[in-house]
């Protein structure tokens, strides 16, 4: 008896979420394969080129000023590069040459940073 019944559960199961269920179809075209949306393969115009020709345009803008903001910091770096290099020369000239003191070896720090900075903005020229 309890099997008769869990068999007659699961025959009506399926029938029931069958007829339950919304059935929707998508639109077919005469050659039988659904229909695309409008958006799906734009055609080209001219709108479309004039944006992408202004963006380009506005791209160029941007990289062109970045490049002299890249330049106009390597300038400024050396100059602050030279102006260390000059003071714990002189530093070291005046003193004994085979020790430096704490301020000449923050000095000599800084100065490698800015080199590094330099050096790393030399090898990154933004858009070639």
């Amino acid at each position: 008896m309890r099997g008769a019944f869990c068999l007659a559960v699961l025959f009506s199961v399926p029938f029931s979420l069958g007829v339950s269920q919304s059935t929707s179809v998508a639109p077919r075209t005469t050659s039988g394969f659904p229909a695309l949306p409008e958006d799906a393969n734009p055609h080209p115009d001219g709108v479309r080129f004039l944006r992408d020709s202004l963006n380009m345009a506005d791209n160029q803008k941007l990289l062109a000023a970045l490049n002299v903001q890249r330049q106009k910091d390597m300038t400024q770096y050396t100059a602050q590069l030279l102006t260390l290099a000059n003071e714990l020369k002189a530093e070291t000239e005046k003193g004994r040459p085979d020790s430096l003191s704490v301020v000449d070896m923050r000095k000599a720090e800084q100065i490698e940073k800015l080199a590094h900075a330099v050096h790393e903005k030399m090898k990154a020229t933004i858009g070639n």
